[in-house]
């Protein structure tokens, strides 16, 4: 995992500020907003201007911001370089913001859709997620039914694609393969046998499926998917 979890919006990296400084701060907000601390929030010269703290930061972290050339990115484009690809805030649901006091994102990196709720959400999210990957493991029994799912949540560019024989036969791999020639695809049927359903970023973040890969698409059942760090190789065979 990388230094930076989230982005938050103008009005929480305020809050967030106010509360590092032991000034007065809304402690409602703050309550909700340290549930989704699990690294550094990510920000730029740009954003502490605008809510009027880049002359009362430190020196070291307003001059290293600009070192790092993190001075004009807006929200959105500062989000796709942390781990989450999401921006925290108070006040929007649509992707890639999550409201921290009600969303249905949660502070456990877990979204939840309701049958016959709509997956749009979701699908920017893991696609977003899968963007930087050089290889991406996909765990699902039913892959085969999943095609057009994964041509939508997987990144346009190289990628290596670890798949078991029984999940995704030679007339799918090929199909996906005529779909985009730059995604490669290996064959490892030493992958454990599971239940869940699974995709594995780079060996270093895990998406927990709750209902397949189908019902990101699907609207028929309830889909409810997890995002942590992969704490140990969960699909391939130690040795």
């Amino acid at each position: 995992m990388g230094k930076y979890s989230f982005v938050l919006s103008d009005t929480l990296y305020k809050q967030y500020y106010l509360f590092k400084e032991h000034q007065d701060y809304d402690k409602d907000i703050l309550l909700h907003l340290l549930k989704f601390r699990c690294g550094e929030f990510l920000t730029n010269t740009r954003q502490l201007d605008d809510i009027g703290i880049g002359d009362r930061v430190s020196k070291s972290l307003y001059d290293s911001l600009k070192h790092a050339r993190l001075t004009k990115q807006t929200l959105e484009e500062l989000a796709r370089k942390t781990d989450y690809k999401l921006i925290l805030c108070d006040d929007r649901t649509d992707y890639p913001y999550v409201n921290i006091m009600s969303d249905q994102i949660s502070s456990h990196i877990t979204g939840c859709f309701y049958r016959n709720a709509h997956r749009d959400k979701a699908i920017r999210h893991i696609r977003a997620l899968c963007q930087d990957a050089k290889k991406i493991c996909l765990y699902d029994q039913y892959l085969n039914a999943c095609k057009d799912v994964l041509k939508l949540i997987l990144p346009n560019k190289k990628v290596e694609l670890v798949y078991h024989s029984k999940h995704l036969n030679d007339s799918a791999v090929a199909d996906l393969q005529k779909y985009n020639p730059q995604w490669s695809f290996s064959l490892d049927d030493s992958l454990l046998t599971h239940h869940d359903r699974y995709i594995v970023i780079d060996n270093k973040m895990e998406i927990i499926l709750s209902s397949g890969f189908m019902y990101l698409e699907l609207t028929g059942k309830e889909l409810t998917y997890v995002v942590r760090p992969v704490q140990e190789n969960r699909l391939l065979v130690n040795g």
